[in-house]
């Protein structure tokens, strides 16, 4: 191959860069002007990317390019790239095109040719450059590097000039089992009520350096600037006790860089009770035997966790109590403990119609304030049988009340079924057929209560009674049926009229698709027609209600000079006045954030007022260390960042209390006869005791009781 075409791809490649400069410089402009180094490496990556990728386009096709722009090549230049042996006619093109491209390939030619191809338009400049700035203004609206942040802040008092390291000194409380650490200024995640310690080693610094750290202090972003005081060894050190997430600077540092401290906070222990999988488990008769099994966790340590139960016997007012505490034994951790007991109903106690109340109850290992909680009470009931209900009874009960569950009770634990399976998919379909049984059973009880209004029997099927050996034999009304005629029907047999039976069929008929629904085990199917029934049953209460006149007074009529006269002089007005709940937010907040929206200067300890706000009123570490940042910084002067804090302080602000319903307040247009003379009998006596003199005056009498020794005397 000749070397002058050897040389065409690097020559190309040169002279397209050199074209494509201004989409390069187009797209780093923003990046540089907005000082982001991360825009700029990736601009230059991209940059990179490219020049590769034209190196690979002008190495593939510098061939075809010479070819399009000198035609003089006859499309031979293959040959130059062959290297084996070719035929005399192919031979002899060769030493043709070596000539030519000896002679047609100068630079200026391979310059012309590379102006040509790969060259970028001014459309594609424009897209670079408008692409590349819309990324850069989104990047540095959500990102302010404090490497580059312009903000307005007011130099820091007293920075110290080659300040030595910081060390962080950490002390765990003891009963977390972590041993203390040091470490360098950075950010750092300690447990709650730790020992934080700042220290400085001032054997090396000028007794100048000295004292101005003694008055340096660190700021914490909750208001507390623990002081620099002097330690043994040499050393000056702030402290401080972890009660909360803050970030800290120190007031000595130039840069004012800030560090968080994340406090992991002391949790409660965690109790897990699996078994029983229900607050109310009511055993069968055959049951021998009941599990539980329960876990309790805790971030450090399980001081103590005990099992209480509480079995109740007896009925009425003849119920005894008695008490038993277990405590759970501890495992190889000591974070978690988890038993599972299968306890005998012997080993508990418990006979028939008794029932068993456990709850779990446990503390961890805190030192100052131990968290203690307990698990909700689970109860265990073993029913006893109704025969045995009935001998005990010393005046057995001939006639009991019927205790029926209304149709929203029904509902109710219709939705409750539901909810339970899917909270809990491993349900067993034993227990939900049960359940749904238990369902089922209570609607037909009050679909057979409302069928009775419409004469129907009160057992599910009329026919029970006839048994044994006439169980086959024709009913003797047959006969009067088939050949009679019936002078009255069952549902003709009660007091209601038509519009009210269309609704009783219509409530015992959604009645009786909800009981279906239910024994087939599709409770979800069953929630359409009960709803349907509920409501039935809610139009049958609103139809038995009537209207009563009510007999009240009647005031008599108006004097006929005074009817249409437009005279109210003796009617009295009522004003409503508006009463309005109180404001939930301090008055200081409130000027606050008026002045934030304003230029002007601040109110008094206003630091004070919005860092004790934001402490009470915002609960997320994060957002509560965004909104002491926003503090921070218009502390340090930051003109812009005051509508950041108003908007922190408007948010915590919770929404406007309820407004009360306006008090009527009733005032006379014209004062009434007695009303004139009671305030002229109480200006005349305190007109005759004012006139007297100090040593005949006597205290005031009582309008009403004057009243009443006048009437006496005038009897």
């Amino acid at each position: 191959m000749s070397a002058v075409l050897d040389r065409v791809p690097y020559q190309l490649l040169r002279q397209i860069i050199q074209h494509r400069l201004l989409i390069y410089l187009g797209a780093c402009a923003p990046w540089i002007v907005l000082r982001s180094l991360i825009g700029l490496a990736i601009c230059l990556f991209l940059i990179v990317c490219d020049v590769i990728w034209i190196w690979h386009q002008s190495k593939k096709h510098t061939i075809h390019w010479l070819h399009a722009f000198f035609p003089t090549f006859e499309d031979s230049l293959y040959l130059l790239c062959q290297t084996e042996r070719v035929n005399p006619v192919a031979s002899l093109q060769r030493e043709r095109l070596q000539q030519r491209v000896t002679n047609l390939l100068t630079t200026d030619a391979i310059a012309r040719v590379g102006q040509q191809v790969l060259r970028p338009s001014r459309m594609q400049l424009s897209i670079v450059f408008c692409c590349s700035l819309i990324a850069a203004l989104l990047v540095s609206s959500f990102s302010t590097p404090k490497a580059f942040a312009t903000r307005e802040s007011k130099a820091v008092a007293n920075p110290v000039a080659g300040l030595p390291s910081m060390r962080i000194k950490i002390r765990p409380p003891t009963y977390t089992g972590i041993a203390a650490f040091e470490s360098t200024a950075k950010e750092l995640q300690i447990p709650e009520h730790s020992a934080v310690e700042w220290c400085v080693v001032s054997t090396s610094l000028t007794p100048t350096q000295v004292q101005q750290i003694r008055q340096s202090s660190v700021r914490l972003s909750n208001g507390q600037e623990p002081k620099m005081e002097a330690r043994a060894a040499g050393e000056l050190c702030a402290s401080w006790d972890a009660s909360e997430t803050v970030f800290w600077t120190w007031s000595a540092d130039a840069k004012q860089q800030r560090y968080t401290l994340k406090v992991d906070l002391d949790q409660a222990p965690e109790i897990v009770i699996s078994q029983p999988t229900e607050l109310l488990q009511i055993l069968s008769e055959q049951t021998q035997h009941v599990t539980m099994s329960m876990q309790i966790k805790d971030d450090y340590l399980v001081a103590n966790a005990s099992l209480h139960l509480t079995l109740a016997r007896g009925s009425g007012e003849n119920i005894r109590f008695s008490d038993k505490e277990f405590p759970i034994p501890k495992g190889n951790e000591g974070r978690q403990r988890q038993w599972t007991r299968r306890w005998s109903l012997s080993d508990l106690g418990m006979e028939p119609g008794d029932e068993l109340y456990f709850f779990v109850k446990a503390s961890d290992n805190a030192e100052k304030n131990p968290h203690s909680v307990r698990s909700p009470t689970y109860t265990i009931k073993l029913p006893a049988p109704d025969a045995l209900a009935d001998e005990t009874s010393v005046l057995p009960v001939l006639a009991k009340p019927e205790s029926l569950r209304s149709q929203r009770q029904i509902i109710i634990d219709t939705e409750q079924l539901l909810a339970d399976v899917q909270a809990n998919p491993r349900l067993s379909a034993e227990v939900i057929r049960h359940r749904s049984e238990v369902i089922a059973n209570d609607q037909a009880a009050l679909r057979r209560r409302y069928g009775r209004f419409l004469g129907e029997e009160s057992s599910l099927f009329g026919d029970e009674h006839e048994d044994g050996e006439h169980a086959n034999e024709k009913p003797a009304t047959d006969l009067m049926a088939q050949y009679g005629h019936a002078h009255d029907q069952e549902e003709n047999a009660t007091l209601f009229d038509e519009a009210t039976k269309k609704i009783l069929r219509r409530a015992l008929v959604a009645m009786w698709d909800a009981e279906k629904a239910l024994r087939a085990i599709t409770p979800k199917s069953a929630l359409a027609p009960e709803n349907k029934a509920l409501e039935a049953i809610k139009q049958l209460q609103q139809a038995d209600r009537i209207y009563l006149h009510k007999a009240a007074f009647t005031p008599p009529a108006i004097k006929e000079e005074k009817r249409l006269s437009g005279d109210v002089l003796d009617v009295k007005n009522k004003q409503r006045a508006q009463s309005l709940a109180e404001s939930n937010v301090p008055v200081e907040v409130a000027e606050l954030i008026q002045a934030l929206g304003q230029q002007g200067a601040l109110p008094a300890l206003w630091s004070k007022s919005a860092r004790a706000w934001i402490a009470s009123h915002i609960v997320g570490d994060e957002q509560r260390l965004k909104a002491q940042a926003a503090v921070q910084d218009v502390i340090e002067g930051c003109q812009s960042c005051r509508a950041e804090l108003a908007a922190w302080l408007r948010q915590s602000i919770a929404s406007d209390g309820i407004r009360l319903q306006p008090e009527i307040r009733y005032q006379a247009a014209k004062a009434s006869a007695l009303d004139t003379y009671w305030q002229t009998q109480v200006k005349t006596s305190e007109q005759a005791t004012q006139s007297k003199p100090l040593s005949e005056k006597q205290p005031a009498s009582d309008p009403l009781q004057k009243q009443k020794n006048m009437t006496r005397d005038r009897r």
